[in-house]
């Protein structure tokens, strides 16, 4: 008999005891642990896992009084119960401003001021996939409720910006028409689930996971508990094909791996790797966990990683509330041996399986410019096109063009890259010219410099309070300066220009990294870092110089490059030549004044 049961006397008992009616305090508390672990305590008020013991109460196993303000947010209302709050602004044409900012953030809804008027709005694109009828729909929205323009992010997805408080119900409505949303895009989310750009039709890929990623993407948005996670979670599928989704920089990667013969009883064959706790802005990337897991499992895996995370991830101090930081206090066996545990209450009998990454069959080389221009499919007679992007802008009438040339001739499937441009597969070896023709009409090239091809940059003063650097005007500065001088290199080269430490545009993995600080007289400006790679180049850039401001960071970007080409060996790579010298050979040859 349960606990929970009151206890009576049998009926013929001649002198029946009193019923107390109430409950123990042990009673109390074990009901509003079944509660939580049932998942009802917000259907009966209370807040997300937390407990009405008194002076005991917590919020996910914190006490409320140690929580930070965001927590102690969450603790008092779900995230998800704010839609009252958003009509109210709509109706009100009122702007979300101070807690309620950070609420409406996990709607995909940012007040930007002072920097810009009205909501940024960052949508949701599992897998960075849409189609192009799609694209044709959020190109009319850009023009008529946002600023006729949108920018594809460095997580393969979309942002619109210039939005008057009172669209936000208008532009709701036109996402769900067709079938979208940006709920979860934002604040303390499991953020947009990236998956290789290519994934069905590389001809190098392992395997397709970008179905994998959109099962993942629906169970997290209907799953109460995974919404308002403690910080912001990043998780990649990478079908170890042409195009890097640069894996290693998130919370949680899923890596295609053939698995070879071993000793280990695992049968050779193709698995998903599974890489735990990168996030390169805090000096870090994602490491091997030491075990792999059946492809068809990686959705369960993940929910497990997330409820992990959600039980013991810091929700007292915002810096050290990232995934990573629960690997570092616990040790990875002890985070991966949690993770088991959890799927093992699943009941689904899904298991992580130890192996080394020796058994691990190399994975095919990367082509760091295979997201841009033309470029063979598995699927033989077919081709898909990377348009190059202008740091990742693209205007109504743009995206209403390339919607309507997917749907003409690439079967209505669109790619987003975390390069910051797009993909149109599925076209035809006789319609290449005729798409090609239809691109460059729209004032877009599917052809681009090293330079251009490879500059990444974050959305910077312009339209976050953030930033300490206009990062995509300085970004074009630096391009443009670059390819007046030098026209093309023969080699690759990303340059990422992020404007604050929270690195959006991941300053650490490129060639070049830019992170806006103030300048010695109070300007903008950045400080300057090289010879940071991910995947099989992984490697943090290294400081350089700085902080430098930003009306000089061209002619230094021309100054580090001159001297490379000068110093470097035949065809040597930037990337290369910066590993191949130390911290004080590179400031003393990038910083030499050229002749």
């Amino acid at each position: 008999m349960s606990s929970l049961t009151p206890m009576l006397e049998p009926e013929n008992s001649a002198s029946p005891a009193p019923v107390d009616a109430g409950f123990t305090p042990e009673q109390k508390q074990y009901l509003v642990d079944m509660l939580a672990q049932l998942n009802l305590s917000q259907t009966f008020g209370g807040g997300q896992g937390q407990s009405q013991g008194g002076a005991d109460e917590s919020f996910w196993g914190t006490p409320i009084d140690d929580l930070c303000k965001e927590e102690k947010k969450k603790s008092e209302t779900h995230v998800l119960d704010i839609w009252d709050q958003i009509v109210e602004h709509n109706d009100t044409n009122q702007i979300a401003d101070g807690i309620n900012n950070y609420m409406f953030r996990h709607h995909g809804l940012f007040n930007v001021a002072p920097n810009m008027e009205g909501y940024m709005c960052r949508m949701r694109l599992p897998a960075c996939k849409l189609r192009g009828d799609q694209l044709f729909s959020l190109g009319q929205i850009a023009n008529e409720i946002a600023g006729g323009y949108t920018h594809v992010t460095t997580r393969g997805n979309l942002q619109f910006r210039e939005i008057s408080p009172n669209k936000i119900l208008d532009l709701f409505a036109a996402f769900y028409d067709i079938g979208l949303s940006s709920k979860g895009s934002g604040a303390d989310s499991a953020r947009n689930l990236t998956a290789s750009p290519t994934a069905g039709f590389d001809p190098l890929e392992l395997m397709d996971l970008h179905g994998y990623a959109l099962q993942l993407s629906h169970r997290v948005l209907n799953t109460r508990d995974l919404h308002g996670i403690p910080r912001k979670f990043n998780i990649s599928f990478d079908n170890a094909g042409s195009i890097s989704v640069v894996s290693d920089t998130n919370d949680v990667a899923f890596v295609a791996t053939e698995v070879l013969a071993n000793d280990q009883s695992v049968e050779p064959g193709l698995y998903c790797r599974v890489l735990l706790g990168g996030i390169t802005g805090h000096e870090d990337f994602a490491r091997d966990s030491g075990v792999v897991c059946k492809p068809e499992d990686t959705p369960e895996v993940a929910e497990a990683i997330l409820r992990v995370f959600l039980e013991h991830g810091d929700r007292t101090n915002r810096k050290k509330a990232r995934f990573k930081y629960v690997i570092d206090k616990h040790g990875l066996e002890w985070v991966v041996d949690c993770i088991q545990q959890k799927l093992d209450s699943f009941g689904r009998d899904v298991k992580l399986i130890p192996l080394s990454c020796k058994f691990d069959a190399p994975r095919a080389p990367i082509n760091r410019r295979g997201h841009i221009g033309v470029h063979p499919q598995s699927q033989a007679g077919y081709n898909y096109i990377g348009v190059a992007l202008r740091i990742g802008k693209m205007t109504g009438e743009q995206m209403q063009g390339l919607g309507q040339i997917a749907q003409k001739y690439g079967a209505n499937d669109v790619r987003l890259t975390v390069w910051q441009n797009l993909i149109i597969p599925h076209v035809a070896d006789d319609d290449v010219e005729a798409v090609v023709e239809a691109i460059k009409k729209l004032g877009l090239e599917i052809s681009a410099s090293a330079f251009s091809a490879g500059a990444v940059a974050c959305t910077g003063r312009w339209g976050c309070k953030l930033a300490n650097a206009y990062t995509k005007q300085d970004a074009e500065t630096i391009v443009d300066q670059l390819q007046k001088s030098f026209g093309e290199l023969d080699t690759p080269l990303n340059i990422h220009l992020t404007g604050c430490p929270n690195s959006c545009a991941q300053h650490y993995i490129g060639d070049i990294g830019l992170v806006g600080t103030p300048a010695e007289d109070g300007s903008e400006g950045y400080d300057v870092y090289v010879g940071g790679g991910c995947d099989q180049d992984q490697g943090l850039a290294r400081y350089l110089c700085g902080p430098i401001s930003s009306k000089d960071v061209g002619n230094l970007s021309e100054q580090i490059i001159g001297n490379y080409l000068k110093s470097r060996e035949e065809n040597e790579s930037f990337l290369a030549f910066s590993k191949r010298h130390d911290d004080s050979q590179l400031k003393s040859m990038l910083l030499a004044p050229n002749e």
